[in-house]
């Protein structure tokens, strides 16, 4: 049994581990913007000057992942609570900054599909972001687990179309970002 100093220590490492999540500026490749997440997830420029709110609130996040395009124009960001993610992006066009969301209807097709395949309903998901595979469009994977206890791991393409989109209430541009080529593993 480990002595209580060290089990102290442990628990300290993990928890600032779990705060140093969202504690981080992630800064594009041409260094102009960077994504700041911590208590709310903001786009802001070199000087750390805020440009766009991304998102509001990351109390309930387990971990959040942030990949640029190598041309600094589009970032996505994956937002992992316990039980759920979501996938927000922001693109620049023509000088202005833009934020999208991925639909939920984008995956239904594949949570159906997986359902029928392993019985059971979706209990909970996780994603991370892969390599980007063009200026526009990042690999996804995920893995979905079922009330049954299966799990299954998938994949997809995330692209960029061109925006503006229609504007949801959340001030998020729907149908700019959406997925592709989605695969069940």
């Amino acid at each position: 049994m480990k002595p209580l100093h060290l089990l102290n220590c442990s628990a300290a490492a993990l928890m600032l581990t779990a705060l140093s999540v969202h504690a981080r500026n992630v800064t594009s490749p041409d260094g102009r913007f960077a994504v700041r997440a911590e208590a709310e997830i903001l786009l802001i420029d070199s000087a750390g000057e805020p440009l766009l709110t991304l998102i509001r609130n990351t109390a309930a996040d387990t971990r959040v992942e942030v990949a640029w395009s190598t041309d600094s124009r589009r970032v996505v960001i994956v937002e992992n609570t316990a039980r759920s993610c979501d996938i927000i992006a922001a693109y620049q066009d023509a000088g202005v900054w833009h934020k999208t969301i991925e639909l939920d209807s984008d995956q239904a097709a594949l949570i159906r599909q997986a359902q029928l395949d392993v019985g059971g309903r979706l209990v909970s998901e996780q994603q991370t972001l892969g390599q980007w595979v063009s200026e526009t469009a990042v690999q996804v994977h995920g893995t979905m687990t079922f009330s049954s206890g299966h799990h299954v791991a998938y994949q997809y393409v995330l692209e960029f179309g061109t925006g503006p989109g229609r504007l949801d209430r959340g001030g998020y541009e729907e149908g700019v970002i959406r997925g592709v080529r989605y695969q069940l593993h």
